[in-house]
């Protein structure tokens, strides 16, 4: 017997319910295993080397929460023990990376904390994991934590009005987005942002091991990178995203002429490294300032910068404090500890 219109109609609904039933399913499966293996490897780093060197002359206050609307979403600041109350100070904000699945501001101590060292008033915060927080939810979380700190300048003495912004891998990605809402209004209008924070000045980024082309990444051989840009997307088949959602999930599309000055750090043995080097062409071709540290050798892997036991994490660090300073309102000289 022949299927009508109707029947077919019906059939092709069925189908496709069923398989958005299997694919669900096989994201879900992946996506437990996968977090799983980021909780353990994330709690075997914080006992280990993303904690070690952290510095002794740095202060730390902890789950501060930055939204009366969620108690999920905090942050942690650092600052010097010897700062002085009087001395107003610069900020540096850290979004920490994990693919966008995983990362907490806990696990990048040893990172912050030298920052914080040099004389910044440095906030770490998290963002939200996804898929429960899927875009643009964690770049709208970040500006909420941006709106924190102007409510709360006077409190600290801190210079809320231009902070420097930057992270690690999913954590550059989101600083990355950060710049490009600061320096292109039509980014801008895409989000719901807090009115306190939606035209924050960002005076320099700090970008390492970034992803900033989601859709080219997918074609990078780098573990699991499929799951974490469907995570970040909401887990919904990759298929299904529009071209124009592709291009807002990537702020190198945005970058203009007025984009943040940049620290770029990459890594030899990083696949994902051609992600850096396309956004360095592009700042040059634009005319927009930026520095670029490019790890070598068998320690340069994904997100080295982020251990400060390595020689060449020290030599990167070397240059974020040299970079912040030169583009920081005073220069904080009595502070640094560039070493």
């Amino acid at each position: 017997m022949k299927r009508n219109g109707t029947d077919k109609g019906e059939w092709k609904k069925t189908a496709r319910k069923i398989r958005r039933f299997n694919e669900k399913l096989v994201y879900d499966l992946k996506f437990a295993y996968v977090r799983t293996g980021h909780i353990k490897n994330e709690f075997l780093g914080f006992l280990t080397v993303f904690n070690a060197k952290r510095s002794r002359f740095v202060k730390t206050e902890r789950h501060i929460r930055y939204d009366d609307d969620n108690e999920r979403l905090y942050l942690n600041i650092y600052y010097r023990r010897d700062r002085k109350p009087s001395e107003q100070a610069p900020v540096f904000v850290y979004i920490h990376g994990g693919g966008w699945i995983g990362g907490l501001p806990e696990t990048r101590e040893a990172f912050n904390t030298k920052i914080a060292e040099a004389g910044y008033f440095v906030v770490s915060l998290y963002y939200g994991h996804s898929p429960y927080y899927p875009h643009p939810e964690p770049i709208e979380n970040i500006y909420k934590a941006f709106a924190w700190l102007k409510r709360n300048a006077e409190k600290y003495n801190i210079d809320a009005e231009e902070i420097f912004v930057g992270g690690e891998s999913a954590g550059a990605h989101l600083s990355a987005m950060a710049g490009a809402i600061s320096s292109n209004p039509s980014y801008n209008a895409l989000f719901d942002l807090p009115d306190e924070s939606r035209h924050q000045k960002i005076a320099g980024l700090v970008l390492n091991c970034g992803v900033f082309d989601l859709r080219k990444a997918l074609g990078i051989n780098f573990r699991n990178i499929r799951l974490y840009v469907q995570s970040y997307c909401g887990g919904a088949p990759l298929d299904e995203v529009s071209d124009e959602q592709w291009k807002e999930v990537s702020p190198v599309h945005y970058v203009t002429e007025n984009f943040p000055p940049c620290f770029l750090v990459s890594a030899e043995r990083d696949p994902l490294a051609p992600l850096t080097f396309d956004l360095a062409e592009r700042l040059k071709t634009l005319g927009v300032e930026y520095a670029h540290y490019h790890g070598k050798g068998r320690a340069a892997v994904h997100a080295f910068a982020v251990v400060q036991i390595l020689k060449i994490s020290r030599e990167a660090m070397f240059g974020i404090k040299r970079f912040l300073v030169s583009h920081t309102k005073r220069g904080l000289l009595h502070y640094i500890r560039a070493r």
